[in-house]
């Protein structure tokens, strides 16, 4: 498969990097369906490209389309800001965030896919895109393609696949600093709406962040949920002298754990990924849908051993901010855990994967992404354990995966009907 991105980093570095400043950019309006693009995935009609995809027990392989969704996305960015001025100061795309990904069709099965994606907020540097995969019929195969897009965009239905929002950013490929890119216009009602829905994703994610584990302490109602699991914790034991200070109950009085619960620590699983130039673009820097997959593998990985199955599938990813670029030759350190497993009969798990990247020559370690995401299974035979934090580290840990959970519930909800959702 050949991504229009193909040609216009191809023109993207064929142009110098300017030795002096370069005069300002010539800033044009663009409408959203200016940057509309879309890529077909024939799974169905093309055994040479289901080969690329297929996973082991015959389903698309979910991380592969991870990477091409992230391609997708620098692609539809680097349309938007083109201005059409060939002597233009060459411009570097960077993946800031994904701010979220969900899964509805779930077994799709092997189909024709279609990916497709636009444009649909834009800041001084920055832009929000929209993409979403769907089965492709044969009778839309079938249809001409209207060389302007389709009539309805961001619009989801009883087809669509997945749906996610890309945070791209523009930067200076000489200085590395922030450029600014072309305004956004809208042109009906319905663009209108999806400027004003990103706006409003923009200030929820910002009210979320203010209220993160990480700058704020528990609420009271989750401070007697940390108590209740410390109750529940103390009577076990944990295996070691740290464990057993700690309690309140000697090592002979503590209990063994029974067979429905597990402690987190338990769950941990880990990879290393040598960072080679095949995965890189064209500024030397490992490409961020490369990261989703191998973090979303392992994720995979750990929550199938966890589960003795393999059976379980995405539901859905949390938003991941890509804190630091990853570069050739460097050693990609991945690391996982199941954070939430209420246990039998729930069927769904948050994993929670980080990213440090290793600089081999010296030996310095920097934390470059944060994935969470959900997993779930729909095997009824399946009676999972029940995870159980044992320092109050893991207890945060699973403190923000319940908050995850219950917040991605609403995201869930929120898309269907912002996005008008026709089932």
């Amino acid at each position: 498969m050949r991504f229009w991105m193909d040609k216009i980093l191809e023109d993207e570095m064929q142009k110098p990097i300017p030795t002096t400043p370069p005069k300002p950019r010539v800033l044009i309006e663009r409408t959203m369906m200016d940057s509309y693009m879309e890529e077909e995935l024939p799974f169905k009609t093309s055994p040479e490209l289901l080969e690329e995809y297929i996973f082991s027990d015959g389903r698309i392989r979910t991380g592969k389309l991870l990477e091409d969704l992230d391609a997708l996305a620098g692609a539809i960015a680097y349309k938007h800001i083109d201005n059409g001025d060939p002597e233009a100061a060459p411009v570097t795309i960077v993946t800031a965030s994904v701010d979220r990904l969900d899964l509805f069709l779930l077994e799709a099965g092997i189909e024709n896919y279609k990916l497709s994606g636009h444009v649909t907020y834009v800041g001084n540097s920055s832009m929000e895109i929209f993409i979403k995969a769907e089965i492709e019929t044969e009778d839309e195969r079938s249809k001409p393609k209207r060389p302007q897009g389709p009539e309805n965009l961001g619009i989801l239905n009883k087809n669509t696949i997945l749906a996610t929002r890309f945070t791209m950013v523009a930067i200076d490929s000489a200085t590395k600093k922030p450029v600014k890119i072309n305004p956004l216009v809208t042109t009906s009602p319905a663009e209108e709406r999806l400027f004003e829905i990103a706006e409003i994703n923009k200030k929820r994610k910002k009210r979320y962040a203010e209220i993160s584990l990480d700058r704020q302490p528990p609420t009271p109602e989750e401070r007697l949920a940390v108590h209740d699991v410390y109750l529940k914790y103390s009577q076990y034991s944990g295996g070691s002298k740290e464990d057993a200070f700690a309690s309140s109950q000697s090592q002979e009085e503590s209990q063994e754990l029974p067979s429905h619960l597990v402690w987190m620590r338990n769950t941990n699983l880990e990879s290393n990924f040598l960072m080679q130039p095949q995965d890189r673009n064209i500024h030397n820097n490992i490409f961020g849908g490369y990261l989703m997959r191998r973090a979303f593998e392992l994720a995979y990985a750990d929550a199938a051993l966890f589960m003795k199955s393999t059976s379980p599938y995405l539901l859905s990813m949390d938003e991941v901010i890509f804190r630091k670029p990853v570069h050739v030759g460097t050693l990609l350190n991945l690391r996982s855990s199941i954070t939430l497993c209420e246990g039998y009969p729930h069927r769904s798990v948050q994993v929670r994967v980080v990213a440090e990247v290793v600089d081999i020559e010296k030996s310095t370690r920097e934390t470059t992404n944060v994935f969470h995401f959900t997993l779930r299974t729909d095997d009824e035979k399946l009676k999972l354990r029940q995870t159980l934090p044992r320092t109050y580290g893991e207890t945060i840990l699973w403190l923000d995966a319940k908050r995850r959970r219950k917040y991605g519930v609403h995201a869930r909800d929120t898309m269907m009907r912002e996005t008008e959702f026709n089932i």
